[in-house]
Protein backbone atom coordinates (compact mmCIF):
# COMPACT_ATOMS: atom_id res chain seq x y z
CA UNK A 1 0.00 0.00 0.00
CA UNK A 2 0.91 3.28 -0.83
CA UNK A 3 1.80 5.47 2.31
CA UNK A 4 -0.31 8.56 3.06
CA UNK A 5 1.61 11.76 3.98
CA UNK A 6 -0.48 14.09 5.80
CA UNK A 7 -2.29 16.83 3.77
CA UNK A 8 -0.35 19.80 4.27
CA UNK A 9 -1.89 23.19 5.56
CA UNK A 10 -2.88 25.99 2.69
CA UNK A 11 -2.01 27.58 0.64
CA UNK A 12 -0.97 25.23 -2.23
CA UNK A 13 -0.05 26.57 -5.27
CA UNK A 14 0.63 25.26 -8.53
CA UNK A 15 1.62 26.09 -12.55
CA UNK A 16 2.14 25.19 -16.13
CA UNK A 17 5.23 23.24 -17.18
CA UNK A 18 6.77 27.01 -18.59
CA UNK A 19 5.88 28.72 -15.65
CA UNK A 20 3.57 31.33 -17.82
CA UNK A 21 0.19 30.05 -15.74
CA UNK A 22 0.03 30.52 -11.60
CA UNK A 23 -2.54 29.45 -9.41
CA UNK A 24 -3.02 28.84 -5.96
CA UNK A 25 -5.49 26.76 -3.53
CA UNK A 26 -6.20 29.02 -0.80
CA UNK A 27 -8.22 26.01 1.63
CA UNK A 28 -7.81 22.23 1.85
CA UNK A 29 -9.42 19.96 -1.06
CA UNK A 30 -12.63 18.84 -0.54
CA UNK A 31 -11.54 15.37 -2.69
CA UNK A 32 -8.43 13.83 -4.09
CA UNK A 33 -9.62 11.46 -7.01
CA UNK A 34 -8.15 9.41 -9.39
CA UNK A 35 -10.24 9.15 -12.08
CA UNK A 36 -10.08 6.20 -14.51
CA UNK A 37 -12.52 7.68 -17.58
CA UNK A 38 -11.65 7.24 -20.91
CA UNK A 39 -11.83 11.35 -21.36
CA UNK A 40 -9.44 11.16 -18.33
CA UNK A 41 -6.88 9.11 -19.47
CA UNK A 42 -6.86 10.73 -23.29
CA UNK A 43 -6.55 14.25 -21.89
CA UNK A 44 -3.74 13.08 -19.25
CA UNK A 45 -2.07 10.80 -21.62
CA UNK A 46 -2.00 8.12 -18.52
CA UNK A 47 -3.45 5.24 -16.99
CA UNK A 48 -5.81 7.98 -15.03
CA UNK A 49 -5.45 10.89 -13.64
CA UNK A 50 -5.25 12.71 -9.97
CA UNK A 51 -7.46 15.15 -9.26
CA UNK A 52 -8.12 17.18 -6.34
CA UNK A 53 -11.55 19.49 -6.12
CA UNK A 54 -12.12 22.93 -4.18
CA UNK A 55 -14.90 25.14 -4.31
CA UNK A 56 -14.17 27.95 -7.06
CA UNK A 57 -14.03 30.60 -4.15
CA UNK A 58 -11.13 28.62 -2.96
CA UNK A 59 -9.07 28.83 -6.37
CA UNK A 60 -7.39 31.92 -7.63
CA UNK A 61 -5.45 32.41 -10.74
CA UNK A 62 -2.85 34.36 -10.41
CA UNK A 63 -0.73 34.76 -13.77
CA UNK A 64 -1.03 33.56 -17.29
CA UNK A 65 -2.77 33.25 -20.34
CA UNK A 66 -5.14 30.59 -20.81
CA UNK A 67 -7.17 28.29 -23.13
CA UNK A 68 -10.56 26.59 -22.45
CA UNK A 69 -11.91 23.58 -24.77
CA UNK A 70 -15.73 22.98 -23.76
CA UNK A 71 -16.27 19.23 -23.26
CA UNK A 72 -19.62 17.75 -23.08
CA UNK A 73 -19.61 14.23 -21.27
CA UNK A 74 -21.72 11.16 -22.05
CA UNK A 75 -23.87 12.69 -19.44
CA UNK A 76 -24.60 16.24 -20.83
CA UNK A 77 -22.78 17.93 -18.59
CA UNK A 78 -20.08 20.13 -19.90
CA UNK A 79 -16.58 21.62 -18.29
CA UNK A 80 -13.93 23.85 -19.50
CA UNK A 81 -10.96 21.79 -19.70
CA UNK A 82 -8.27 24.79 -18.84
CA UNK A 83 -4.51 24.47 -20.34
CA UNK A 84 -1.75 26.92 -20.67
CA UNK A 85 -2.06 29.34 -24.01
CA UNK A 86 1.66 28.86 -24.43
CA UNK A 87 2.82 25.27 -23.38
CA UNK A 88 -0.72 23.63 -23.54
CA UNK A 89 -0.25 21.91 -20.17
CA UNK A 90 -3.77 20.78 -18.79
CA UNK A 91 -3.65 22.52 -15.27
CA UNK A 92 -8.17 22.92 -14.32
CA UNK A 93 -11.40 22.07 -15.02
CA UNK A 94 -14.46 24.54 -14.53
CA UNK A 95 -17.44 22.35 -14.60
CA UNK A 96 -20.49 24.44 -15.31
CA UNK A 97 -23.14 22.49 -13.28
CA UNK A 98 -21.06 22.92 -10.00
CA UNK A 99 -19.52 26.22 -8.78
CA UNK A 100 -15.99 23.73 -8.25
CA UNK A 101 -12.24 23.77 -9.37
CA UNK A 102 -11.06 20.17 -10.61
CA UNK A 103 -7.06 20.75 -10.44
CA UNK A 104 -4.84 18.09 -12.32
CA UNK A 105 -2.96 17.31 -8.96
CA UNK A 106 0.75 16.61 -10.82
CA UNK A 107 0.58 21.11 -11.84
CA UNK A 108 1.08 21.75 -7.92
CA UNK A 109 4.42 23.05 -7.06
CA UNK A 110 4.79 19.92 -4.52
CA UNK A 111 2.65 17.35 -4.75
CA UNK A 112 3.74 14.37 -2.87
CA UNK A 113 1.07 14.44 -0.50
CA UNK A 114 -2.04 13.95 -3.05
CA UNK A 115 -2.99 10.13 -2.55
CA UNK A 116 -6.19 9.31 -3.79
CA UNK A 117 -9.12 8.49 -1.16
CA UNK A 118 -11.20 7.48 -4.29
CA UNK A 119 -11.20 5.80 -7.81
CA UNK A 120 -13.88 6.31 -10.34
CA UNK A 121 -14.75 4.76 -13.26
CA UNK A 122 -12.33 2.09 -12.11
CA UNK A 123 -14.75 -0.37 -14.82
CA UNK A 124 -12.53 1.55 -17.84
CA UNK A 125 -9.30 1.24 -15.35
CA UNK A 126 -6.15 0.19 -17.12
CA UNK A 127 -4.46 -2.88 -16.54
CA UNK A 128 -0.99 -1.19 -15.39
CA UNK A 129 -3.57 1.25 -13.42
CA UNK A 130 -2.10 2.00 -9.52
CA UNK A 131 -5.60 1.39 -7.14
CA UNK A 132 -4.93 1.79 -3.26
CA UNK A 133 -6.18 -0.39 -1.15
CA UNK A 134 -7.65 2.05 1.07
CA UNK A 135 -9.10 3.76 -1.24
CA UNK A 136 -13.20 3.35 -2.33
CA UNK A 137 -13.16 2.40 -5.85
CA UNK A 138 -16.61 3.17 -7.46
CA UNK A 139 -18.00 2.32 -11.58
CA UNK A 140 -18.70 5.20 -12.80
CA UNK A 141 -19.12 8.44 -10.80
CA UNK A 142 -20.55 8.74 -7.60
CA UNK A 143 -22.28 12.35 -5.96
CA UNK A 144 -19.87 14.64 -4.84
CA UNK A 145 -21.02 14.13 -1.47
CA UNK A 146 -19.50 10.55 -1.22
CA UNK A 147 -15.88 11.58 -2.80
CA UNK A 148 -15.83 14.16 -0.16
CA UNK A 149 -16.85 11.87 2.49
CA UNK A 150 -14.20 9.84 1.18
CA UNK A 151 -11.66 12.07 1.73
CA UNK A 152 -12.78 12.59 5.44
CA UNK A 153 -12.73 9.06 6.14
CA UNK A 154 -9.34 8.51 5.57
CA UNK A 155 -7.89 12.37 6.44
CA UNK A 156 -10.61 13.10 9.04
CA UNK A 157 -11.88 17.06 9.17
CA UNK A 158 -8.94 18.53 8.64
CA UNK A 159 -7.88 22.40 9.42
Amino acid sequence: MVARPPIPDPPYDGGCLCGAVRYRLVARPQTMTACHCDACKKMSGGTNILVITTPADNFLHLKGEVERYRRTAASGRQSDVVRCALCGTRLWHEPQSFAIVTIAAGTLDDPHWVVPAIHIWVEKALPGALMHEDALKFEGQPARDIQIAALTAIYGDGP
